[in-house]
């Protein structure tokens, strides 16, 4: 699965920030700060171990992801904070396809061999995946390039060039490789661990949640929030 990627493209927020907006409650601007490293760190830990969820939501951060539209279908069920995805009507979409991964094509090997025996028509079930896929593709490709044509040509409008390649593009595989942009909050984004980067999360967005972790930590955004959640379970 190493076509699924993500890219941590910009963030705001802090320990500090979470610990401030805690602190809006309770201390001054003076106050504030007079507030230490030892200050922040002791907040932020406090306001995980008893939930308090709203300072959490100080720290906001931008991913850009590629996955397969089935994985973007599940990803989009998570209330976050806007998102931007690939437009038919502006862009050709890109030929690439989620490569059949290998425990699943075992685990069709034993599925097929059940019903046929050791027969060929095991393997070509299994092969007609790749194969109906790269057709769609090929098809969805060859529509765009006609209609390009047809635009050159002025046979029909900008308008009716978008709508129809918007059109076509539904006969694309849910395994189709497609990108989006989506921010998250710190609270969303644990909800999002704690659902996807589970055992029981399908491997794909599984992965999705893990890419985002890790790109999270290699930048080192919020590192005592973001411990802290972890330890908790991603309880906020």
């Amino acid at each position: 699965m190493s076509q699924i990627r993500v890219e941590l493209q910009e963030w705001m927020g802090s320990d500090k920030a979470i610990a401030e907006a805690a602190w809006t409650s309770s201390s001054t601007l003076q106050g504030k700060e007079k507030k230490t490293d030892a200050d922040v760190e002791r907040v932020v830990k406090m306001l995980i171990e008893q939930k308090h969820a709203s300072p959490i939501e100080s720290v906001v951060m931008r991913f850009w992801i590629k996955m397969p539209i089935a994985i973007d279908r599940q990803h989009m069920t998570h209330r976050i904070g806007s998102h931007n995805g690939m437009s038919g009507r502006y862009r050709t979409m890109p030929a690439e396809f989620l490569s059949m991964p290998e425990e699943v094509r075992k685990t069709s090997t034993k599925a097929f061999k059940s019903i046929f025996g050791p027969s060929q028509e095991v393997y070509n079930i299994i092969y007609e995946y790749q194969h109906h896929c790269t057709t769609a593709n090929i098809y969805y490709n060859k529509i765009s390039t006609m209609l390009k044509e047809a635009k050159s040509t002025e046979a029909i409008s900008n308008e009716e060039y978008k709508r129809l390649r918007e059109f076509y593009r539904g006969v694309l595989p849910q395994h189709n490789m497609t990108e989006r942009t989506s921010i998250f909050n710190l609270r969303s984004f644990a909800n999002y661990q704690k659902l996807r980067n589970s055992e029981h999360a399908q491997p794909e967005i599984r992965q999705v949640a893990q890419l985002m972790l890790q790109a999270v930590k290699d930048k080192g955004v919020s590192p005592i929030a973001l411990s802290a959640l972890e330890q908790n379970g991603w309880n906020i």
